[in-house]
């Protein structure tokens, strides 16, 4: 870096989106709808995604974005989402993200799963992440580049009992970023994966106060998560602030994927 552009860079300014267009998908009241808070408080325009029509406009509403039902799982859905980011910003069009599929899993051992529930947990999962990419990615590589950002998971990564299957289709994901990101990354386009933790109130019924108070027990941190605190990750991802990362897994759990399971873990 010149002392030139070391003196001259605004960093509050690279984490602004000012001017830009993004399509969240999955745009409920759990880390779907922080993501469109923190990408309209940042500057940009948002289409509130959701299949539940009454969600994306409730979201829409509160955060002043676009609000538009669509099925992630039909690809003409969503290839009409993307011709209405085109339509609505035009060469500002600058990303996505798929927060739908977090989490979506079907509890059970291995031998449970039919044909049926195999596929289901693939299509939920890994499907809509894939179809965004196919379709916004040239979208963004033609307006010059821009960013996909992935919501993964825990168990893509870790063994988690009972969900063997959303496990494999989140390390599906995972993995699909990798490749992604090194062949849209010539063009400009930046695609990454955050991987959050246990977190309240992100789209699902959550446990029991003595429920959640005993896995708090388990995180160095103590606590347990909060959907901005994955937005804030996806802000930064998709933010140049974060401009030379590419193809990267980040987790935001609290700290609890790096303890080991051994005895002396559980000495407070």
């Amino acid at each position: 870096m010149s002392d030139k552009e070391w003196q001259s860079t605004d960093y509050l300014q690279k984490l602004r989106l000012d001017g830009r267009g993004y399509v969240v998908l999955g745009a409920g009241s759990g880390i779907g709808g922080q993501v469109c808070r923190a990408f309209t408080q940042a500057g940009a325009r948002v289409i509130c995604v959701d299949i539940q029509a009454d969600v994306a406009k409730m979201t829409a509403e509160a955060v002043g974005g676009i609000a538009m039902q669509a099925d992630v799982t039909s690809r003409a859905d969503m290839t009409a989402v993307f011709e209405r980011a085109n339509s609505e910003f035009g060469k500002q069009f600058a990303g996505a993200v798929v927060v739908v599929g977090h989490p979506v899993p079907a509890p059970g051992p291995i031998g449970s799963y039919d044909d049926e529930g195999l596929f289901r947990q693939y299509q939920l999962v890994l499907h809509p992440g894939v179809v965004t990419t196919q379709i916004a990615g040239p979208m963004l590589a033609a307006n010059g580049g821009g960013t996909i950002t992935l919501v993964g998971s825990l168990a893509g990564l870790r063994s988690t009992k009972r969900v063997a299957m959303y496990g494999t289709a989140k390390a599906a994901l995972h993995s699909f970023a990798m490749f992604a990101a090194d062949e849209y990354g010539p063009s400009g386009v930046r695609i990454n994966v955050a991987v959050p933790g246990r977190i309240k109130a992100s789209g699902t019924v959550d446990p029991a106060p003595e429920v959640w108070e005993r896995v708090a027990r388990g995180i160095p941190l103590r606590r347990i998560g909060v959907p901005s605190e994955i937005a804030g990750t996806i802000l930064f991802l998709t933010s140049d602030l974060a401009s030379y990362i590419s193809g990267q897994v980040i987790v935001v759990d609290g700290g609890i994927s790096g303890v080991s399971a051994l005895p002396s873990s559980l000495v407070a």
